[in-house]
């Protein structure tokens, strides 16, 4: 079954279709909301909304986008390594702005060379830091739910984390601003750490009621 975006509870399609163009939205019966205003919505809407850390977009992403139960979506991995690759960016600045009499000469090496270097470094250096950190998240969440009738799904946990680390991206628009204030990728970490917080409030526990959900997007045909 899918999810109501405003409440949690259960719902058994998220719209009603009566032809190609024409759906109708489904309300919920615990809240009396639409079950998932999301599906009407473009992607702009939901990028700004995932900005504004609203919960009802993540659990539009995580319940109703999302199909798989057991492991990691394929999209949200292949996001997860473009996040990985950011990193690279990211370290490349701040060597560049921040650099020590030693990497100097690191400095001096032709663009591709520093480029190949610090991608290294990611690839054998972030992944571990990508794993450890789901790991201590996933375990302070089941020590702390542990007395809880609760089931936790660690695979949504890291999805959660994955997707509402959508704000690394942001750093893109560096290019944009002054690329010599350093100020701006501290703030990008923070609005990554309060989408973390956020998409982790109350997404990734679900009642035994709530455990099973089918294809999502399913139609009603009438």
């Amino acid at each position: 079954m899918s999810t109501c975006v405003e409440c949690g509870a259960s719902v058994v399609n998220l719209y009603t279709q009566y032809s190609k163009d024409n759906i109708r939205l489904t309300t919920c019966d615990q809240c009396n909301n639409f079950a998932d205003k999301y599906i009407e919505h473009d992607f702009v809407i939901i990028f700004i909304d995932m900005l504004l850390h609203k919960p009802q977009v993540y659990r539009h992403l995580l319940f109703n986008r999302i199909t798989e139960q057991d492991g990691v979506e394929p999209h949200v991995f292949r996001f997860a390594i473009l996040l990985i690759l950011f990193e690279v960016y990211i370290k490349w600045f701040r060597l560049e702005r921040y650099y020590t009499d030693y990497d100097t000469k690191f400095i001096e090496q032709p663009l591709y060379y520093q480029y190949l270097y610090i991608l290294t470094l990611c690839i054998f250096g972030n992944p571990r830091q990508f794993v450890v950190f789901h790991c201590c998240v996933n375990s302070v969440i089941r020590v702390y739910f542990r007395n809880q009738n609760k089931r936790i799904r660690h695979n949504y946990v890291s999805m959660a984390l994955i997707i509402s680390s959508f704000g690394k991206m942001l750093l893109i628009l560096m290019v944009i601003w002054d690329y010599k204030q350093l100020e701006y990728s501290w703030l990008v970490s923070i609005i990554v750490l309060a989408s973390n917080t956020e998409a982790l409030s109350g997404n990734y526990i679900v009642p035994s009621r709530h455990i099973k959900h089918s294809n999502n997007f399913t139609a009603q045909s009438t």
